[in-house]
């Protein structure tokens, strides 16, 4: 992006193709945003290692190798890690292949409201599904100003803000010696494969991360939980040397 302050180095070392390479830049929002090399096997430049294990304990409760395996393999699984959302999203998808066309909000309530009636959910429940709905409508408004998505698009998953902190998960487990590299870049490559799964290109799977990451942490504010992600983004999209406009994302 134009006058970005982030800008993007590669390791001369890591891959540039292949599925490893297409792990890595599944991970990008935090390598990137972080000034480190977006291909870099061994973790982030921004810290020693002793200074990630404190980071990981106190983040994400990882003390142990064993403790950052079962969150390693927790990112890269198919759980959503905000489940209402998981849920919403896979409603308005069903209910746009049913109908052969985009869902207006109208229609979505409506098939949140029959999806509780049948599960017998209550009202309460039914309430915070619609204002969580409304919630996502409002970050793809912004998203489609910001260029993030296009005029009237929609985010698929937010699963992508698991798969990308799962493939720098693996690779931070070699900087704090919790893990070997052949094992770490298994897991980067699952992750990248997850990603595959579920988005078509780079931007929508970029626009699931960002989406992911604002419901976790930005409460609608559009504060630096966003901004910096979609610099990131916009970087990623437009840059020569990006991973992104010289990788398939679908191999």
């Amino acid at each position: 992006m134009q006058g970005s302050r982030l800008g993007l180095n590669a390791d001369p070392q890591g891959p540039f193709h292949g599925p490893l390479a297409h792990a890595y830049a599944c991970a990008v929002h935090i390598q990137v945003a972080n000034d480190a090399a977006w291909n870099s096997p061994g973790g982030c430049s921004c810290c020693t290692p002793e200074e990630k294990r404190a980071g990981l304990r106190e983040d994400w409760g990882i003390e142990s190798a064993a403790d950052w395996r079962r969150q390693t393999e927790s990112l890269i699984d198919d759980e959503d890690s905000n489940p209402a959302a998981g849920v919403l999203l896979d409603l308005r998808k069903a209910a746009s292949q049913a109908i052969g066309r985009p869902v207006e909000p109208g229609l979505w309530r409506e098939a949140i409201a029959r999806m509780c009636r049948q599960r017998g959910i209550e009202q309460a429940v039914y309430e915070r599904f619609v204002a969580l709905a409304g919630m996502i409508l409002h970050y793809e408004k912004r998203f489609a100003a910001d260029g993030l998505l296009p005029p009237g698009g929609v985010v698929y998953a937010i699963k992508a803000w698991d798969f990308g902190r799962g493939a720098n998960m693996a690779r931070w487990g070699v900087q704090c010696g919790y893990t070997d590299m052949q094992t770490a870049q298994w897991y980067a490559v699952r992750a990248g494969a997850q990603a595959r799964r579920y988005y078509p290109t780079w931007a929508d799977f970029s626009a699931g991360y960002i989406l992911g990451r604002c419901l976790h942490f930005d409460d609608g504010e559009f504060g630096h939980w966003y901004t910096t992600p979609l610099e990131v983004h916009h970087v990623m999209m437009t840059h020569p040397q990006s991973p992104w406009r010289h990788l398939p994302f679908h191999m």
